[in-house]
């Protein structure tokens, strides 16, 4: 708001005029002795509200019409330049950039020289009963498509940027790290750089040491949950789900399990009780293990769009809460690195959202404004 008065300012005393009501995005004009300087007005962070037809026909009434914030670099007054745009994913039930204060953080960093101008855009992944994962589902909507073609989409078409996959990148913390990821091996031709924070990622092991299956008494708290949605009518519930103990699991078999033909919670859970024994269908059990896992048999199904990517880095705090998130990450790193595609995996010192804001400003922008191509 400050820049938007002090642009404003400056053409007043230059026209010797007065404030006037003027369009969205108007463009203001002063004339010099020496040259006409043209500015246009804008906002420096906008939070728009854009239509998500990606997310049409959902069992769970997510909300077609989704709201993403938009930062301007200071150079965005100048109407003849176009910028490359970093498309941000929030982690699970995040909104924005932990640790990393928009607009300020990034103007001072362009101001010092720290990153060139760029275009960033929030999109957060946030669901009404968690989190998406960014993944296209049957059930909640197909929110990886919603990025890749809605929200690119509209930034496009509303905004001055450089519409090419090599001014575009990807980048996302927790969830959204994993969505980072993900949405960058299928879309090569969308994004060309992918920065990925603590990323949800499973190695051999990650779904059974994870928070939705590390322990007995959690996995017959989840079975006794969906018998009992079993025993109600469809409407009730429907109404029952918003109010799961487990809201993590919920979502993840929304995104991974999808089964729109049954009764509530509409996916596939690995486990049921059988005389009081926990049995596990190991069919069900590599939907989910795919999920977050299955890193081996995607690096080689992806390898040719991997490679296309200018870059690839991950990284993840050395003591994370969620132990098995630095075991993913390693071992997606040597996924990578075994099938010959380069990749840069970071180990720093932190937990699972520590120094987010500290990895954001001294690592991932610079990335961007290394590897994207600019005007």
């Amino acid at each position: 708001m400050k820049r938007f008065s002090l642009y404003l300012l400056i053409l007043f005393v230059l026209l010797g005029c007065s404030p006037a009501t003027s369009a969205s995005h108007p463009t203001l004009t002063a004339s010099t002795p020496t040259a006409a300087i043209q500015m246009e007005a804008f906002k420096s962070y906008n939070l728009d509200t854009i239509p998500a037809p990606s997310l049409e026909g959902n069992l769970v009434d997510e909300l077609t019409k989704r709201d993403i914030f938009v930062y301007l670099p200071p150079s965005y007054g100048d109407p003849n330049k176009r910028f490359p745009v970093v498309y941000y994913l929030p982690g699970y039930g995040d909104s924005g950039m932990i640790g990393f204060n928009l607009p300020d953080s990034m103007d001072r960093l362009i101001e010092n020289g720290n990153v060139n101008a760029m275009i960033l855009v929030t999109a957060s992944g946030t669901s009404r009963l968690g989190g998406s994962f960014y993944a296209n589902s049957p059930v909640t909507g197909n929110w990886e498509d919603y990025i890749v073609m809605d929200v690119v989409g509209y930034i496009d078409s509303h905004y001055r940027t450089l519409a090419q996959a090599e001014s575009r990148g990807i980048t996302g913390h927790s969830m959204g790290g994993f969505g980072a990821l993900n949405i960058a091996m299928h879309h090569p031709e969308v994004f060309s750089a992918v920065y990925s924070m603590s990323p949800g990622l499973f190695d051999e092991n990650g779904l059974a040491e994870s928070q939705m299956f590390s322990g007995e008494n959690l996995i017959r708290s989840f079975v006794k949950y969906e018998s009992g949605l079993a025993a109600v009518p469809l409407e009730e519930a429907q109404k029952k789900m918003l109010s799961s103990p487990q809201q993590f699991a919920l979502s993840y078999g929304f995104a991974f399990a999808p089964n729109p033909d049954r009764h509530p919670p509409y996916f596939d859970y690995p486990f049921t009780e059988v005389d009081g024994q926990l049995v596990r269908n190991d069919a069900v059990w590599g939907k989910w293990e795919s999920g977050f896992g299955g890193i081996a048999d995607e690096t080689l199904k992806y390898k040719d769009n991997l490679l296309q990517l200018k870059g690839i880095v991950v990284d993840y705090g050395n003591y994370d809460e969620y132990a098995w998130i630095p075991k993913g990450c390693v071992y997606f790193g040597e996924q990578l690195s075994a099938a010959g595609i380069p990749v840069k995996v970071e180990e720093y010192h932190g937990s699972h959202q520590s120094e987010l804001g500290v990895r954001i400003r001294d690592h991932m922008l610079p990335f961007f404004s290394t590897m994207l191509t600019f005007q």
